[in-house]
């Protein structure tokens, strides 16, 4: 019961936000019409992947609608998880949400960033900027299906900590079967530039997700 009445004080800006996203649905849909057929069938088909990433334009509309949508569908399951494991409600939550994206947002764009310099370092921006707009077009794909589970937790049934677990560890899979699937796709390149995989490897896809890690464990225990 305490779960729900602390859902029932912020479905309002929940509900505006949700409003928002279906907006920019709306909006991608009808302004890039065979994009968007494409990207949703981006699980069932690589057509998507085939037909934008050979030129892929990581700044366009549709990539920037995409990640907002990705933005907020993140933070509002991070939201989630933060009002299942403390018993006391915030005292602003849309303050809080906005404190959440704007960390998701700034932490996924820097990470970003520094992928972008690396590449120019050491000379592989056109395959890198494949592998970003691969990554990004999965991730964006799964936050649109975390949406509707998330609005479930949120306005029909009361999550507990194990079904938030569950589909966390889903998510991860899902997003772990994806780079294994762009690693594979690009074996050879890989096996021929091998040091400077592992080091992107370690540097940028398992040193930010240690770090950030290590500082939300840290902040828990404060």
């Amino acid at each position: 019961m305490e779960a729900i009445e602390r859902y029932a004080v912020s479905q309002d800006w929940i509900t505006l936000l949700l409003l928002l996203v279906l907006i920019l649905l709306v909006v991608a849909k009808y302004s890039f019409t065979q994009r968007f057929a494409h990207f949703v069938m981006l699980f069932a088909t690589d057509k998507y992947l085939l037909l934008k990433g050979k030129n892929a334009n990581l700044f366009h509309p549709f990539n920037i609608i995409f990640f907002t949508i990705n933005a907020i569908s993140a933070a509002l399951f991070i939201y989630l998880f933060y009002l299942t494991f403390n018993e006391t409600p915030p005292a602003r939550p849309g303050v809080l949400f906005l404190r959440i994206i704007t960390a998701y947002t700034a932490f996924v764009l820097l990470k970003f960033s520094i992928e972008k310099i690396l590449a120019d370092i050491i000379s592989v921006n056109k395959k890198i900027n494949y592998y970003l707009f691969y990554k990004l077009s999965y991730r964006n794909f799964m936050a649109m299906v975390m949406l509707p589970v998330t609005i479930l937790f949120i306005y029909v049934w009361e999550p507990t900590s194990l079904a938030l677990y569950i589909f966390l560890g889903l998510i991860l899979l899902m997003n772990f079967i994806t780079l294994l699937s762009i690693f594979a796709k690009n074996r050879q390149y890989i096996l021929t530039h091998s040091f400077y995989f592992i080091l992107y490897l370690c540097a940028l896809e398992i040193g930010p997700y240690y770090i950030l890690y290590k500082l939300v464990t840290k902040l828990q225990g404060v």
